[in-house]
C-alpha cells in the first residue's frame, strides 16, 4: 500500500535568545489511508511541534533542515512536497483544513468566541468544498450530528462557550472534519476529559475513520489511549523516535527502557494499592541536549562511555519494527 504521508529526516530548529535550539532531529514515520499512527511521549518530547510543520504552522523563528522530506498523497493524487510550500501561499491553505484536517488540544481556543460554531464550520465548508450558504448550514448540522451532538440544528447557532467540555470536544472534531480531510491529526483531544467522555470521544473517532476512510495522526503522552486507537505507534523521546512499530507488538514486548517506563506508569485496576511509577528524571531542555543517546540521563540500563557518548543508531529486533537504543545493536550488547 502506498502511504497518504511519508516524512523523513524532520529536523526543526528555532531561533531564541539564549541561541539556536534543535527539538526534532531525525525523525521519521508515514501514515496509511484507513490507518492510525499513535505519537506517544511526554510532555517537551516534540510531538506536537512534528505535526505542526506538516500544516505549516511553525512560528517564524522556526527554520526546517535541509534533509527534510514531507511528502503527502492529495485527494487527486499528486503529490506534495510539504516542505516547499510557501507558509501563507494559497496551496498550503488548501491542504489545510481540505487536505490535513487538525483537532488542538484545547476547543477553547481553537473556536473564536465572538463567532458561532456553526459560522466557523460554515466559512470551512464553503471555502473547501464550494457549497453555498444553505447547503454549508446544512452540512455542519449534519457533522454535528454525527459526533453525538444532540439537537444539532440548534447547537450551530451556539458559541464554545455556551457548550460543555465533552460537547466543544465533540464540535472541534466536527469543525476538523467538515472540510472533509482524508487526514486528521488530533492533538492529545481526550486529555482534558474525564474517563467516560474520553471512551466515547475515542469510541466515536474510531466509527468516524472508518466510515470515512481517514488517516490519523493521534498524538498522546498515554500508552493506554494508544493500545485502543493506533495501529502502529512512534514514542518520541527529546525529538527523537526511540521505537516504533506495529502498536500490539510495542506494547507486548517494549524494547526501548523508555517504552518500559512509560507502559509501567499506567495505573492498572489490579495494582492500586501499588505506587505509581514514574520514569525517574526529567527530560532535559533542548539548550542542554545531553550527548550521546538522549535518554542515557534517565536510563538505568545505560552502557558507560557508549551510551554518553555515541548516539545509536535504529536497529530492527523484529519484522516491522525499529528501536534505537545500544541495547539491541550488536555493538552495545559486546559493549555490556
Amino acid at each position: 500500500m502506498d502511504r497518504m504521508l511519508t516524512v523523513e529526516g524532520l529536523e526543526i530548529s528555532f531561533r531564541t535568545d539564549e541561541g539556536p535550539i534543535t527539538p526534532v532531529q531525525g525523525v521519521a514515520f508515514g501514515v496509511d489511508a484507513g490507518k492510525t499512527l499513535g505519537l506517544v511521549g511526554e510532555s517537551g518530547s516534540g510531538k506536537s511541534i512534528s505535526t505542526k510543520a506538516l500544516m505549516q504552522l511553525l512560528p517564524g523563528t522556526a527554520t526546517l533542515g535541509a534533509e527534510t522530506r514531507m511528502r503527502y498523497r492529495a485527494k487527486d493524487g499528486r503529490t506534495v512536497e510539504i516542505e516547499k510550500l510557501k507558509r501563507a501561499g494559497g496551496e498550503i491553505r488548501r491542504l489545510r483544513g481540505g487536505e490535513i484536517g487538525m483537532i488542538f488540544q484545547e476547543p477553547m481556543a481553537s473556536f473564536s468566541p465572538v463567532y458561532t460554531v456553526g459560522n466557523q464550520m460554515m466559512e470551512a465548508i464553503r471555502m473547501h468544498r464550494g457549497a453555498g450558504k444553505r447547503e454549508a448550514r446544512e452540512i455542519a448540522v449534519d457533522m454535528l450530528d454525527k459526533v453525538g451532538i444532540s439537537n444539532p440544528g440548534t447547537r450551530v447557532d451556539q458559541y464554545a462557550h455556551e457548550m460543555s467540555g465533552g460537547m466543544r470536544q465533540r464540535a472541534m472534531i466536527a469543525l476538523a472534519l467538515s472540510a472533509g480531510p482524508q487526514l486528521l491529526i488530533a492533538d492529545e483531544p481526550t486529555t482534558a476529559l474525564d474517563v467516560t467522555i474520553q471512551a466515547q470521544v475515542l469510541e466515536l473517532m474510531r466509527g468516524l475513520q472508518n466510515d470515512l476512510g481517514m488517516g490519523m495522526i493521534f498524538i498522546t503522552h498515554d500508552l493506554g489511549v494508544i493500545a485502543q486507537i493506533a495501529d502502529e505507534v512512534a514514542v518520541m523521546y527529546l525529538g527523537t523516535i526511540v521505537e516504533r512499530g506495529p502498536t500490539r507488538e510495542v506494547i507486548r514486548e517494549p524494547a526501548h527502557p523508555y517504552t518500559v517506563g512509560l507502559l509501567k506508569a499506567i495505573p492498572s485496576l489490579e495494582t492500586l494499592t501499588s505506587r505509581l511509577r514514574p520514569v525517574p528524571g526529567d527530560i532535559p531542555s533542548p539548550h542542554a541536549r545531553p550527548p550521546g543517546c538522549p535518554f542515557h540521563t534517565r536510563c538505568d540500563q545505560a552502557i558507560k562511555g557508549l551510551c554518553d557518548v555515541r548516539p545509536p543508531r535504529d536497529v530492527s529486533p523484529a519484522s516491522g519494527r525499529a528501536v534505537r537504543c545500544w541495547l539491541h545493536d550488536e555493538n552495545g550488547r559486546s559493549a555490556a
